[in-house]
């Protein structure tokens, strides 16, 4: 059963948390709200499912995508899309930037639906367990963490307020990054992991193993003394609680009917009903190529609509992934479209019959035998990634139309979604996995190894991972030893594991590398970006409403 928040719909009045009339997945409508109404205990657990509202709108949307996805080392962008400063750190990525207003402000929003809860839980007397109002709370503090560490990690120092606003605010100021760690972040989190239950009765409620996953993140952000071990010992009580398990492959991991599953520790939920779930998940969108042009295809649930948002880099096709032995590169892409759309199939194809088919074979390097006589069209990976030929063979064979190029490209499985109600639908129902427990084995490897020791034990917990990995026979291949053990090891094999998940631009920030790998991996991006990019513009917004009464601005982040 999925989670059933309580939506807000209307403002009535100065609200306590911007709820009026408010509906969940049951259409319980709950009117006549007043401020009174959430220091009941019916209106505290209504305020903390509220607070949940702030997830939806940042999970699996498009500036979640181009704020994460856009500007790293393992995509390069496709034909088509909007907000492309984020891949280019070119000069539109600034301070009037939408989406840098908009993260900003859906941020403090969230945050502000958590403070009320919180401060009504503070107010209510009676009718309620302590046990209950507590568990309440640390879900609201789990999630005020969750929202100050996005705007720590993309702003550095913002303005921190553990208060509900009600009315104008301009008063604003910034407090340095170690103490919104400090006096936030840390103590929100350690009181979810005293207060929450191993398991919730609805799926998709925080739990205590997603506060102690996320605090080991944070760990491992901060870096103070004793971070790591902190670190460590948190990931290793999640792993051993006994209440998640690797799934048995990565393709059953993301198989859309099996989307609760145990490997799962957080995820922001999805029915693609707009009444009662936003946008829905939409990131099915952006890893597509154009397939419904080419002949006896046409566009179907099955095969998505051709966004062509971002495509996968030259370092993520030739570099990251031992093809012969790592499931993940191939078993997690579609290189073959099936004929669907009789009106265009050429002579001799059938419904059903291959119709296009992307080669895992670099150009020079292909058997021209082995497909110039072949119905469908074929598409070889480029020599040169940057540079690639349209039908490189020449007119002698037909069917090797070109190589991979800004259109056409393996496409990414992660986030398919063929449950869509039409093939034009854009809200999609998957589930979107914020933690996951292979993550938390990475988690624990890094950590031990910031320690500088143990290492064997570290390499234990990345072959957990490289073991479920392995294609059958290879095995052996994807062991790996204490001598292998580096950070630039985990952070390569995070970006096996975790792509396309929201996590890279921030790895390869917290690791100190997103700068260099950029530089030497994303060419649209290395002649723009500039140290100042490890933090995003503050937004002009924000600084032009700041009315600080000692006459102190908010200030701008160097650079922008």
């Amino acid at each position: 059963m999925k989670f059933q928040f309580t939506r807000s719909v209307a403002l009535v009045g100065v609200a306590v948390l911007g709820l009026g009339a408010c509906i969940d997945l049951d259409e319980r409508v709950v009117s006549g709200v007043t401020a009174d109404y959430f220091e009941t205990p019916e209106g505290l657990r209504d305020a903390v499912e509220a607070a949940y509202n702030g997830l939806y709108g940042h999970y699996a949307q498009e500036r979640h995508f181009a704020m994460q996805e856009y500007g790293i080392d393992i995509w390069a962008m496709g034909a088509d899309g909007s907000h492309k400063q984020w891949n280019l750190y070119d000069q539109r990525l600034n301070a009037t930037t939408a989406y840098a207003n908009d993260q900003w402000n859906a941020s403090y929003q969230a945050i502000n639906a958590a403070n009320a809860a919180i401060s009504r839980a503070a107010a209510l007397e009676g009718g309620m367990s302590d046990e209950e109002k507590n568990r309440l709370v640390a879900e609201a503090r789990f999630l005020r963490a969750l929202f100050y560490f996005h705007l720590v990690r993309h702003y550095g120092a913002v303005h921190v307020t553990l208060e509900e606003t009600q009315g104008v605010i301009t008063e604003a100021h910034r407090t340095p990054e170690a103490e919104v760690y400090s006096q936030v972040i840390i103590p929100d989190l350690e009181f979810a992991i005293a207060n929450l239950p191993l398991e919730q009765e609805v799926y998709g409620r925080v739990t205590r193993g997603a506060a102690q996953h996320l605090l080991a993140v944070v760990y491992l952000t901060r870096l103070a003394d004793g971070d790591p071990a902190r670190a460590e010992a948190l990931a290793k009580e999640v792993i051993n609680s006994g209440v998640y398990q690797l799934q048995p492959s990565y393709q059953e991991l993301w198989d859309i009917e099996n989307i609760e599953n145990s490997e799962m520790i957080f995820t922001v939920q999805s029915s693609g009903d707009p009444l009662t779930w936003g946008s829905g998940n939409r990131w099915h969108l952006y890893w597509n190529m154009t397939y419904d042009g080419e002949p006896g295809m046409t566009r179907t649930l099955e095969y998505g609509r051709p966004w062509r948002r971002v495509r996968p880099s030259a370092f993520f096709m030739d570099s990251l992934f031992n093809r012969a032995a790592d499931s993940r590169y191939l078993d997690s892409f579609r290189f073959v479209w099936y004929a669907n759309f009789e009106p265009t199939m050429p002579e001799g194809m059938q419904l059903g019959d291959t119709a296009i088919f992307l080669a895992q074979v670099k150009t020079s390097e292909l058997d021209r035998d082995l497909y110039c006589n072949k119905k469908y069209v074929i598409y070889t990976e480029p020599d040169d990634f940057w540079n690639p030929k349209s039908r490189p063979l020449g007119d002698a064979c037909p069917a090797l139309k070109g190589e991979y190029n800004t259109s056409t490209f393996p496409v990414m499985l992660k986030h398919v979604d063929p449950l869509r109600p039409a093939v034009n639908t854009e809200e999609g129902r998957r589930d979107f996995p914020v933690y996951r427990l292979a993550e938390t084995y990475l988690l624990a490897a890094e950590a031990i190894i910031r320690q500088g020791e143990r290492l064997d034990e570290a390499a234990e917990f990345v072959n957990a991972v490289r073991r479920r990995a392995a294609r059958p026979g290879h095995e052996a291949e994807m062991e790996v030893t204490a001598a292998d053990m580096t950070l630039d090891l985990i952070l390569d094999e995070r970006a096996r594991e975790l792509y396309a998940e929201g996590h890279r631009w921030f790895d390869l920030k917290r690791f100190g590398k997103l700068v260099e790998m950029v530089r030497r991996r994303n060419h649209e991006a290395a002649p723009n970006i500039q140290d100042f990019h490890v933090l995003r513009p503050i937004p002009q917004s924000q600084i032009d409403r700041t009315r600080n009464e000692d006459g102190s601005e908010f200030g701008q982040n160097p650079g922008y």
